[in-house]
């Protein structure tokens, strides 16, 4: 967790706009040193905006910066240009009011600067993770709805590709047949001529469609593009991306956000107060925060999604309103000033809403991806069901003309070419309606072998895949152990998407002792959780399941008796 929030801090989110504006409102009241400065109101936001746009310029020169500097130190370097800017700011404050003409007191320049440069330190990490983390939502948020549309627009071009098949291979042949055979072409026709026009449709009609689909079993076996790969992803829609977003809004975790506001203003109360004088007030506000923070957790929950945004900034006010009133009596108490402690309230309401924001959008993020990869399995299983329903459909079709229906067709010829009846229109009647009945009869499901090698074709368009099946097609006519394989292949190849590192593959699945089926799946990687999903539970239920990282590889093993 604190690797990959190290990681988004100091990503490409490090420095943007966003790390400037988002600051602003704060430069220009809470740290604009507003005591230090003579002349009003005016005075103090022109200081505070010449400061900020200084600001801005460092940023702007780090950005820069962390295009020269090498991956392997970027994050010391970010981290480090945080502090040092925090470090700047009161003497940016200073030079602003000199540039101005404006008097500006120093105050106590080293409190002053170890203020700045925590809170800078916080503040531009904590933006940068929510920049980026908007980004990565973004992106995933889009391949989502991209998968999901996709989805149902290959679920109707499948049927529609079915249909297709059927009609060129079925109905096509019937209406020729039944054209040919109509009452009105055979009424008295003798078994001579009969016999000539059946030979000539199983030569005509039947043996060309036959080689026709059977030569398209190669040349059609898809596009090359899976269902739902996001290769045509449409823009978000904002309305509907903040919609998603602030409807699943969730409260921040209250220790750990009490925690970073007390870090926050420990060096505030430090050189305001003393580190003595701080023990109570600091107590008191901790408690404050716990309390306030894990009474927004059920609240929050339980608001309805419309509401959850509002909820959240309300309550991080109220929160901060409180934590500002108790510090305040307790300073009174022990006789110290608090005029300065108000700053607590509104600094709290950023802090908070920030917190809960990026806490919100990590969950969701997280909810979306497994989303994701459910969608796109769901659509490389329906791939795989779909190729080998078309593969079995295009076989059996080309199969039954070739085999079944010509050699009807000449077997019925033979035969009434051999009869001695004047009228021969029954016959031909009767071998319609037989080869009619067999055209239409449904097919029968897809073996094990055939979703297999559907299943694999599908996952290798998608990822860099090596497969190596072993003679274990004789184990997989048992239904149950068949449809066991099937399931954890495809776990396997998901987990290697979700575990990946883009490098190949490794798929094997061999016999093992006495009449079992083994399936492993190796891939480059590391495990983000160890904690088993509902896939592995349930493959569990019917075999031997280890998932297990080892030097940069993920290896996902299932025995299935």
């Amino acid at each position: 967790m604190a690797r990959r929030l190290i990681a988004q801090a100091t990503g490409p989110s490090a420095a943007t706009i966003w790390t400037w504006l988002v600051t602003a409102p704060i430069a220009l009241t809470v740290m604009s040193g507003l005591q230090y400065v003579t002349g009003g109101p005016g005075a103090v936001v022109a200081v505070a905006a010449v400061e900020h746009v200084a600001v801005g310029l460092l940023l702007i020169a780090l950005r820069l910066l962390l295009l020269l500097v090498p991956l392997s130190a970027r994050a010391v370097t970010v981290f480090a240009s945080f502090a040092v800017i925090g470090v700047l700011r009161p003497l940016l404050f200073l030079g602003a009011g000199i540039l101005l003409h404006i008097p500006v007191a120093a105050g106590n320049l080293g409190g002053r600067i170890l203020i700045n440069m925590v809170t800078t330190v916080a503040m531009f990490s904590l933006i940068a993770v929510a920049v980026q983390l908007v980004r990565d939502h973004t992106g995933v948020y889009r391949r989502l709805r991209a998968a999901q549309e996709a989805s149902a627009r290959d679920a109707e071009r499948a049927a529609a590709r079915i249909r297709q098949l059927r009609h060129s291979a079925v109905d096509a042949v019937l209406e020729q047949l039944e054209s040919a055979t109509s009452d009105a072409a055979i009424q008295g026709i003798p078994p001579g001529e009969a016999a000539t026009l059946l030979r000539g449709l199983a030569e005509e009609v039947v043996r060309p469609a036959s080689h026709r689909i059977y030569d398209e079993e190669f040349a059609d076996t898809g596009d090359g593009v899976l269902p739902g790969d996001g290769t045509e992803l449409q823009p978000v829609r904002r309305r509907e991306w903040i919609a998603s977003v602030f409807g699943a809004m969730q409260a921040a975790p209250p220790l750990a956000l009490a925690v970073l506001f007390v870090l926050l203003v420990l060096p505030f109360g430090i050189w305001q107060y003393g580190v003595l004088f701080m023990l109570p007030p600091l107590g008191c506000g901790f408690a404050v925060l716990i309390g306030g923070n894990a009474v927004m957790v059920p609240l929050v929950r339980s608001a309805p999604p419309v509401l959850r945004l509002f909820v959240v900034l309300v309550g991080y006010a109220l929160v901060g309103v409180l934590l500002s009133a108790a510090s305040q009596l307790v300073i009174r108490l022990l006789g110290g000033d608090p005029r300065l402690v108000w700053f607590e309230a509104a600094t709290y309401w950023v802090v908070g809403f920030a917190v809960a924001f990026v806490a919100s959008l990590t969950a969701r993020m997280r909810r979306d991806q497994s989303e994701l990869e459910a969608a796109i399995q769901s659509n490389i299983r329906a791939a795989a069901a779909t190729r080998s329903a078309l593969e079995h459909e295009r076989a059996g079709l080309a199969r039954l003309l070739h085999s079944g229906v010509q050699s009807e067709l000449i077997a019925a010829a033979l035969a009434l070419g051999s009869g001695s009846a004047q009228d021969a229109s029954a016959e031909l009647r009767d071998v319609v309606d037989k080869i009619r009945a067999e055209l239409s009869a449904p097919r029968i499901e897809p073996e094990a072998a055939d979703r297999i090698a559907a299943l694999v074709e599908s996952w290798g368009s998608a990822i860099p895949l090596r497969s190596s099946i072993g003679d274990v097609w004789d184990r997989l006519g048992e239904p149950e152990r068949a449809e066991a394989v099937v399931d954890a292949i495809s776990e396997g190849l998901a987990n290697a998407v979700r575990h990946g590192d883009g490098t190949p593959v490794t798929l094997e699945v061999s016999p093992v002792a006495p009449n079992g089926v083994s399936v492993l799946v190796v891939s480059g990687g590391v495990l983000s959780s160890t904690r088993p999903g509902i896939g592995l539970l349930q493959l569990a239920e019917r075999g031997e399941v280890a998932l297990r990282e080892s030097a940069g590889r993920v290896e996902l093993a299932v025995a299935i008796p």
